[in-house]
């Protein structure tokens, strides 16, 4: 059976990081969900159906197929809901023609495609709403049980307990990191740490309250406490400070100070002092010396956010920050509570940013915010992977222009 995860039309609700990334490439727990979906159906390789303007960035990085789908019996899974036994189970129960559906909302369906699909088939446009409902109209819904995303704030919530579930697939292997007899772990059968971790001297790692899983090639640094749950990726380094209990840090990380509740795409830096919490970050965001997020309000009300220019009630007492990819703080920048930031901004200025929306692209201090040139954005965005040795490619340079032209 062919298997396609696709992205439906609220991938617009999980901004400003759905500006560059599909949602099913959203990091939860210790793994992207598209990544998720692949270990629990035992698949080897997967397609993809997205956006377009994304589809070759996500091929060079994944090195499977977006937006060419072949013939044959196929399962379109939805790729802001993650799995769980029971939705595998009802997922495995589905006919050709049937579409399971949880908690309203469309999470997977069986077709058979029979022909080549063109750009006009409804099944290569998922992402429309038009497209989308044509696809859906004519399935017969099943209702299954299990769980999906409708808000960046909604995964920031799920990540420790998405930690402390998949354990399971760490804590029977190996743990062969080298730990320094001066560092302290409490409960070390909660924690995993691969080949090639390096635990230095006053380095605590509290895993009593959940697990703590550090991949290979990662460093911690004397002074740093960490507390579980926690999900640190391979080749970062953590400088000191307190990681609090749901962080996930994707790869080549660069961080420390006060961080809680918070997800890391992964190549991002934070290695000063200043707190960041209740927050999901892209890639390759650099937040300079004191940056830090307010995430919850004197008076403890509700938070809203702006949500691709609507104003959403999270419903939440902690909500924090949003950052898209390349986006840079100065030293001493603050932000407000629940403030969302477009793609490849540079704020500085030292003072709150009190918006709550700040678009992709921008440029300057909180009183004067001007556009930021996509030639100059790129040139720096180079500089900023050159010194982790990644070379932009030609589709990420087309991604910027995209994005440029057409989310600010």
């Amino acid at each position: 059976m062919n298997i396609i995860i696709f992205e439906d039309p609220l991938y617009r609700n999980f901004d400003p990081i759905s500006l560059s990334h599909p949602t099913f490439t959203l990091l939860c727990g210790t793994s992207k969900i598209y990544v998720k979906w692949l270990t629990a159906l035992k698949a080897r390789s997967c397609t993809f159906g997205c956006r377009p303007y994304l589809a070759q960035v996500l091929t060079d990085e994944t090195k499977f197929p977006a937006n060419q789908f072949t013939e044959g019996d196929t399962l379109f899974i939805n790729g802001r809901f993650v799995p769980s036994a029971e939705t595998l189970k009802g997922i495995k129960k589905l006919a050709i023609g049937d579409g399971a559906v949880i908690d309203g909302d469309l999470a997977a369906f069986r077709l058979v495609i029979d022909k080549r699909l063109g750009a006009d088939n409804p099944l290569t446009r998922l992402y429309d709403l038009e497209a989308f409902q044509q696809i859906r109209n004519l399935l017969k819904e099943v209702k299954v049980s299990g769980r999906g995303f409708k808000y960046l704030w909604e995964i920031v919530d799920y990540n420790g307990s998405a930690i402390a579930e998949e354990f399971a697939d760490f804590k029977n292997g190996k743990s062969s990191g080298k730990i320094d007899p001066k560092a302290a772990l409490m409960k070390k059968a909660n924690i995993y740490l691969a080949q090639g971790v390096q635990i230095n001297p006053q380095v605590v790692i509290d895993a009593s309250e959940g697990p703590v899983i550090i991949e290979r090639g990662t460093i911690v640094e004397p002074l740093t406490f960490i507390k579980g749950p926690c999900y640190i990726g391979p080749n970062c380094r953590i400088v000191g400070g307190k990681i609090r209990e749901g962080c996930s840090f994707g790869p080549v990380c660069r961080f420390g100070g006060e961080i809680e509740e918070a997800i890391l795409l992964g190549f991002d830096n934070k290695y000063h002092e200043g707190f960041l919490g209740h927050a999901y970050l892209g890639e390759w965001v650099n937040l300079g010396a004191m940056t830090t997020n307010s995430d919850l309000k004197n008076n403890y009300s509700s938070i809203t956010v702006s949500v691709a220019g609507n104003s959403i009630d999270s419903g939440r007492m902690k909500v924090g920050c949003f950052i898209g990819d390349h986006t840079k703080t100065g030293i001493g920048t603050t932000l407000n509570t629940g403030i969302n930031i477009g793609f490849s901004c540079n704020l500085y200025g030292g003072s709150l940013f009190i918006d709550k929306q700040i678009r992709s692209f921008s440029w300057g201090t909180p009183d004067s915010l001007v556009d930021y040139r996509v030639d100059k954005a790129l040139e720096t965005a180079a500089s900023s992977m050159a010194r982790r040795k990644v070379e932009i490619s030609e589709a990420q340079r087309a991604l910027f222009k995209h994005i440029f032209e057409n989310n600010r």
